[in-house]
């Protein structure tokens, strides 16, 4: 599980910001929302809240590309290629730094800290520690090309650092010539699985593996019917290639061949209640894509990555969560979430701008976070703990009143275009 994420000098983010997912001592929620350890209690969600253009996005990005890089850089990257990373660059002097990234986390009960620095060339600084009680002990530090490594603690590291190109990981070097330790890690971190709520069509196939799966296509279908969208029931058409052709006049074949590229296309097919009368006397099939809207169509697509979080308590950070979601919909998924009714250790970050989810009744003060620039065009962040609200608080009332920042001060359009002087 994650502990905390840490990220300077990327994007819009200047100074050091922290998302911190260890609870803070407050009395709300404790058997729901928490996750409780022998060492620590940790959230299972947070939420960051911020107008347009506050940094939200970045944040997310910045955790996914910290992943993609611990997973991919051994491999995916040669000798030349820079690293997809911006600084900060409305600061003359920052756009001359490395950008920082460090997350704290658990596998089983050994907390690990792990963390580098980077330039859109090369790795500055990387270090990983580790700690079973109190104590923390450096696996390995680095500085450019230099190492110190405990090779009692990272056993089979000997002589890597000498394979590690200058805009590589050393954790992901080690992890592809199989040393345990960071085998393990990179593991946990290819377990973190990244949404964009406004291209959910990238995660339909998570939501077909399971319902072509003849033990999960009754989950899938529950899903569906308790959102209350009117489906009865969902299945997957393979149409095969061969079968589209064979009925496909030839001037059109090379067309056709070509959209289908060669492979299996699978049709979405829900079924809705026929009346007459009043009465329920049949089932009608639709097409997803074609009969339904573009919310069933999200949600349907996000089943998949919430069962995967769910069963196998995977991190699951989804960006523009609400868009085209009804509010009472995303409510039911952050409280199965939170649940101590659902039988998971996942954990789920989402950035949202529907206020209506800021609802103590299923979150945490310390559980929702605003995001919002100053006047130098920095990314902040603040947890809504640190106000010091009451848990009985109206969030949303006082956040949309502008009491925790983060809201847009928007000016009057109307007089933009009025006749009147």
């Amino acid at each position: 599980m994650v502990l905390y994420f840490k990220i300077r000098n990327y994007a819009s983010i200047n100074e050091e910001i922290t998302i911190n997912f260890e609870a803070s001592k407050i009395s709300e929620h404790q058997k729901s929302n928490i996750i409780h350890t022998s060492r620590r209690e940790v959230l299972k969600s947070i939420l960051l809240y911020g107008h347009n253009a506050s940094g939200k996005s970045n944040i997310l990005a910045a955790i996914v590309y910290f992943r993609w890089l611990v997973v991919n850089s051994a491999t995916e990257l040669n000798a030349n290629d820079e690293f997809e990373i911006e600084p900060f660059l409305l600061n003359t002097e920052s756009e001359k730094l490395p950008s920082f990234f460090e997350m704290g986390f658990m596998i089983r009960n050994t907390r690990y800290r792990y963390g580098f620095e980077v330039t859109k060339h090369l790795v500055k600084k990387e270090w990983l520690l580790e700690s079973t009680r109190i104590k923390e002990y450096p696996l390995f530090l680095r500085i450019d090309q230099t190492f110190e490594i405990d090779e009692k603690r990272f056993k089979n590291s000997s002589g890597l650092e000498k394979r590690t190109r200058k805009n590589a990981l050393f954790l992901s070097v080690c992890a592809q010539w199989s040393v345990p330790k960071a085998e393990k890690i990179l593991k946990w971190f290819d377990n973190i699985l990244t949404v964009h709520g406004l291209r959910d069509d990238l995660y339909r196939s998570s939501t077909l593996s399971y319902l072509r799966n003849e033990d999960d296509v009754e989950t899938v279908v529950e899903m569906l019917k308790r959102a209350d969208l009117g489906i009865n029931y969902v299945s997957a058409v393979e149409i095969k290639l061969d079968d589209v052709l064979a009925r496909t006049p030839d001037e059109l074949k090379e067309t056709v061949r070509d959209n289908l590229s060669n492979q299996d296309q699978t049709a979405v097919v829900v079924l809705r209640d026929v009346y007459s009368k009043g009465v329920k006397v049949d089932n009608k099939a639709f097409l997803l894509d074609k009969y339904e809207s573009e919310g069933t169509k999200k949600y349907f697509n996000l089943i998949g990555p919430l069962i995967e979080a769910l069963r196998k308590n995977r991190i699951l950070i989804i960006d523009e969560f609400d868009a085209r979601l009804h509010t009472l919909l995303t409510k039911a998924i952050i409280q199965m979430f939170n649940s101590d009714k659902v039988d998971s250790s996942s954990q789920l970050i989402l950035a949202c701008h529907d206020t209506s989810l800021m609802d103590g009744k299923i979150l945490r003060r310390d559980q929702i976070y605003f995001v919002e620039k100053n006047a130098y065009g920095e990314t902040k962040v603040v947890s809504l703990v640190e106000f010091k609200p009451r848990k009985e608080t109206a969030f949303e009332k006082n956040y949309l009143e502008g009491k925790y920042g983060a809201i847009p001060i928007v000016s009057d359009f109307e007089n933009l275009y009025s006749s009147k002087e």
